[in-house]
């Protein structure tokens, strides 16, 4: 059976486009349950809030929760084999708290994870999946890229709470505060220079780099500044980097993540339709070897590109009674459908529906009752 793509809505299209490009890659898919047990978020409620969680008992008793995240889940499954990689791609719902609601939200992601001894390439495969994966939902799209492993050289040498407070204000680009924490607990000023210089660094990572190549860096911020240099001049040779921008305002929990960071956005669409990153520490926490990086579409968000795009809900809307000879309203329905139309049955057009045209049956004939183009 074929699929007409130009009945699809962009979620539908984006999943499709998606499954198809992680496939190409050699990604397999990876399906889950709905349920996790709740004592997987509570030994890492840092990574994953869990006041947020819906929990319930099963059967047996034993507390379960809908799942609020999916890497925990996979990570979980994981098992290690020397000197290789396992890729896996997902679609599934999970199920989180708004904020800004004040409910519960069910989201569907699509995303990939690659995970075991993964190496600059597999960064680099990653980070370019990333950028096609917002392609495939939108030409007018950003990546923006980070490197914890920069931001964790220069906090190096700050109390695990002072880190806090400082990644904080990184995230909100908030120069001012990360000052005034200087000030209070007596900084030394090249780190608080060199936190200048990030956050208020932002763009190509030509110039990104080559001016956070004068900062007074160790050892773990000169390896990231190496590997943002290889993996993006190899996305750049490909011409692929021109809508990537470094952005280290884009920040994660030093206890989890350790790498290269993704936020994408498209245009029509506010909030960010992907993230994600490397999240060795993770691995590590949950003792498993190897490494793991990978990210997630949030394809809930792109219901906001169809408001603008979507003239009609329908193409053909048919009118019927029940004195109309229903083979002649199944023929001709076949025969509009086969034509590409989408065609909906109804004894009356719905309220708010938006038809490109509207037909009947009259003496047996059809005639058009509205036309919308």
């Amino acid at each position: 059976m074929r699929i007409d793509r130009n009945r699809m809505n962009t979620e539908e299209k984006a999943m499709l486009e998606l499954h198809s490009l992680y496939q190409k890659f050699g990604y397999s898919r990876y399906k889950m349950g709905k349920f996790e047990e709740y004592d997987l978020y509570v030994r890492n409620k840092d990574f994953i809030p869990t006041e947020s969680i819906i929990t319930f008992n099963d059967m047996n008793g034993k507390l379960m929760a809908l799942k609020p995240d999916l890497t925990l889940s996979i990570v979980k499954n994981y098992r290690h084999i020397p000197g290789f990689v396992q890729k896996v791609y997902y679609s599934e719902n999970i199920y989180r708290a708004s904020l800004s609601a004040h409910a519960h939200r069910e989201i569907m992601q699509t995303g990939l994870e690659c995970m075991g001894d993964i190496d600059l390439y597999q960064i680099f495969e990653v980070t370019m999946l990333a950028a096609r994966s917002l392609a495939a939902v939108s030409s007018d799209y950003i990546l923006e890229v980070s490197h914890m492993g920069l931001i964790a050289d220069i906090l190096h040498p700050l109390p695990e709470d002072i880190k806090e407070q400082i990644l904080r204000c990184i995230g909100e680009k908030n120069i001012h505060e990360i000052h005034e924490i200087g000030e209070a607990h007596h900084i030394d000023e090249n780190i608080i220079r060199s936190l200048e210089i990030l956050v208020s660094t932002y763009g190509d990572y030509r110039k990104v780099l080559k001016k956070l190549e004068t900062l007074p860096l160790g050892q773990q911020g000169r390896q990231a500044l190496d590997q943002l240099s290889q993996v993006l001049g190899l996305m750049a040779r490909n011409k692929m980097a021109t809508k990537v921008n470094l952005d280290f305002s884009i920040v994660n929990d030093l206890t989890y993540y350790s790498g290269f960071l993704y936020k994408g956005f498209v245009n029509g669409v506010p909030s960010a339709v992907l993230s994600g990153g490397q999240y060795d520490k993770l691995m590590e926490r949950m003792g498993k070897e190897g490494g793991a990086i990978g990210f997630a579409v949030y394809l809930d968000n792109l219901d906001r590109l169809d408001a603008g795009e979507k003239n009609f809900d329908v193409d053909v809307v048919f009118i019927y009674d029940e004195n109309d000879d229903m083979e002649t309203v199944y023929r001709t329905v076949r025969d509009h459908t086969a034509s590409g139309n989408s065609v909906l049955v109804e004894r009356a057009v719905p309220k708010k529906l938006r038809a490109r045209r509207v037909i009947k049956l009259k003496e047996g004939e059809v005639v058009t009752v509205e036309q919308n183009d």
